[in-house]
């Protein structure tokens, strides 16, 4: 049984306290998003965890600084993929960066005069591909849901698609399932072992030995996609 708290602590922001039965020692890992996550025994005191992430600032702030530096440059040469879409990135004669979607194209037209690179076009690209996983989100996600819930026999009450930069899913002690805009970008594997995820969550509230067993059940391999899907990023595409 594990149980969770948050912490926010200057200057490296939030960290997540798991306390864990099956924990021998404090442990502590930062995050593809750039959280901190600290897993300690039951019995071990908060305070203690805290004490320990304090005397980590500056490894935890190195790695930090090393996933803001991988965030993706898209270009020309680019090939970014959502779940209905491609991106293509296409110099044009013209004075400001413009963008359409349409026939399976999120389509971004950058002046030739104009570095790709530039931050602000680097945004307008982000900004375009969230609106497009976001509308194939609400269109994709609650439908897969529940033809997955009918098909292993779960019930939720409502889905929600948000742009959250810590969890890909998460479900509420009333059974209402919120997915992140970004599953659209994930292998399709990952996105049902997601939807899987939180539909067991309705079941089994924690991740404790019923829950896996459960997810197991309907998700064979549950353990193995788990790892998988901690390759991918929130906000490093």
């Amino acid at each position: 049984m594990t149980a969770d708290n948050y912490f926010h602590l200057d200057p490296i922001g939030k960290v997540q306290i798991l306390k864990n039965a099956r924990s021998r020692r404090i442990r502590l890992r930062v995050k593809a998003d750039g959280k901190v996550q600290v897993s300690m025994p039951l019995l071990a005191s908060e305070q203690k965890a805290l004490d320990f992430v304090k005397s980590k600032v500056d490894w935890i702030l190195r790695q930090q600084q090393d996933i803001k530096a991988g965030l993706t440059i898209f270009s020309p040469s680019s090939c970014f993929k959502t779940k209905f879409h491609e991106l293509k990135i296409i110099p044009v004669e013209r004075n400001r960066v413009s963008g359409m979607v349409g026939k399976g194209i999120i389509q971004i037209n950058i002046p030739t005069n104009t570095s790709h690179e530039h931050p602000e076009i680097q945004q307008f690209i982000r900004n375009a591909l969230i609106q497009v996983m976001r509308q194939e989100g609400k269109t994709f996600l609650p439908a897969r849901t529940a033809e997955l819930a009918r098909l292993h026999k779960f019930d939720f009450e409502n889905v929600f698609v948000k742009h959250v930069k810590s969890r890909w899913g998460s479900c509420s002690s009333t059974n209402n399932i919120n997915f992140n805009l970004h599953l659209m970008r994930l292998p399709e594997r990952l996105i049902d072992y997601v939807i899987l995820h939180e539909l067991a969550h309705t079941v089994e509230k924690n991740h404790g030995p019923g829950f896996w067993k459960l997810l197991e059940k309907v998700c064979p391999g549950a353990r193995k996609l788990d790892k998988e899907l901690n390759q991918f990023h929130v906000d490093i595409y």
